[in-house]
């Protein structure tokens, strides 16, 4: 598993382990799962984001900052962003977690961005899965979140 730290206090954490004792002790939990990423120089830096939200109230965030070589296609690129959340979210239903609530995907559904031209593969691959799916149009705050810790 990733390096995964807690958003508040940078901490890290055993994430398995860190969720299930969170969700022992709070109730009507929501994870939600989110990526994104920005080419700086030779690499890529990723941010990959899991939020433990209690409807109305607010969300414990969990994160992973890490770097790659860079991405030569944007489309590669933003694919790899959907591929960290997908895997993320299957490595906690194999670890006996509850399915994430959304993937949040930092993809465009208006065609004249770039990032337009991957989605309905995103979305169908995703789906394809069993993961509900939200992407720029849906107000998918953990893309808001992740963006925020790529650029830090």
């Amino acid at each position: 598993m990733k390096d995964f730290k807690t958003l508040y206090d940078k901490k890290s954490v055993d994430i398995i382990n860190y969720i299930k004792g969170y969700l022992s002790s709070h109730k009507d939990i929501e994870i939600l799962i989110g990526c994104d990423s920005q080419v700086k120089g030779r690499e890529t830096v990723y941010a990959l984001v899991l939020a433990m939200y209690t409807p109305g109230k607010g969300a414990h965030v969990l994160y992973d900052r890490f770097t790659t070589p860079k991405d030569r296609e944007i489309s590669t690129r933003l694919m790899n962003e959907v591929w960290h959340s997908i895997n993320l979210a299957d490595e906690l239903m194999n670890a006996g977690l509850p399915r994430a609530k959304y993937i949040d995907i930092d993809l465009n559904p208006d065609p004249r961005y770039k990032s337009n031209e991957v989605l309905r593969a995103a979305v169908g691959w995703a789906e394809g899965l069993g993961y509900s799916v939200r992407h720029k149009g849906d107000s998918p705050m953990m893309t808001y979140c992740a963006d925020l810790l790529v650029k830090s």
